[in-house]
């Protein structure tokens, strides 16, 4: 049993990132993640809005070139629209790096870092945690519930939940550079877009190939509906 003032259960850049300010706001920090590498399984596309890159500071080596053109492909219109910022809208960023890169930054801050270790409930006053030498318990003041979408922390909480979750999967290709500006195809036409968005973002280093949606709306799996969408995309 050991005491802290807060247990932060979810690895991904909300928790590292949350764990690395209250760390150096003097708190003791522990972060957990069940995984036992940051660089391994990613969740989560590495399309960074405008707003994000403004409020975070990414390392720039981790991040690909500025795309300030989208073209939009709305339901109902035969030809698609295209829209050109005056400054940086999006950025594709290197996950596996960024998640590297954060883990270290929390860790300098003072977070104590336990990868492979799996938040499995609480028991009286105490947080269960099960990691590569068995379970241990800790007790903490706070607990952060960094863990997802179907996070074990919020049910133990009785927190809200959400019931209605959005699916999607994505593939990364090298692509040549010097073939126009870098550009993020958003496609809203369901003839295109199997679910309700699908996207290839091109910032001239790599393409990113993408749909999202409603597990309803892919009822031969995401991998089908991916393959679907890749295979009318080069037209785009």
């Amino acid at each position: 049993m050991s005491d802290l003032d807060v247990l932060v259960v979810g690895a991904g850049l909300a928790g590292l990132h949350t764990a690395t300010l209250l760390a150096r706001g003097g708190h003791d920090v522990l972060l957990v993640d069940r995984r036992p590498t940051l660089a391994g399984a990613i969740r989560t596309t590495g399309i960074f809005v405008r707003r994000t890159l403004d409020d975070f500071p990414l390392p720039e080596d981790c991040l690909g070139p500025p795309i300030r053109r989208v073209v939009l492909y709305p339901p109902g219109l035969r030809r698609p629209v295209t829209l050109v910022s005056g400054r940086d809208e999006y950025r594709v960023g290197d996950m596996a790096g960024l998640y590297t890169a954060a883990a270290h930054a929390a860790a300098d801050a003072g977070v104590r870092v336990a990868l492979g270790t799996r938040y499995t409930g609480r028991r009286a006053d105490a947080f269960v945690l099960h990691g590569p030498d068995g379970p241990a318990e800790v007790r903490a003041r706070f607990v952060v519930g960094a863990d997802g979408a179907r996070s074990r922390v919020a049910r133990d909480l009785r927190l809200d939940r959400n019931r209605h979750l959005l699916v999607g999967a994505e593939e990364v290709f090298p692509v040549p550079g010097g073939q126009g500006p870098p550009t993020f195809h958003c496609v809203l036409d369901p003839s295109l877009a199997p679910g309700y968005l699908a996207w290839v973002v091109n910032d001239g280093r790599h393409a990113h190939v993408g749909v999202a949606g409603y597990p309803d709306r892919f009822p031969g799996g995401l991998r089908q509906a991916l393959r679907r969408f890749a295979a009318s995309a080069p037209g785009l």
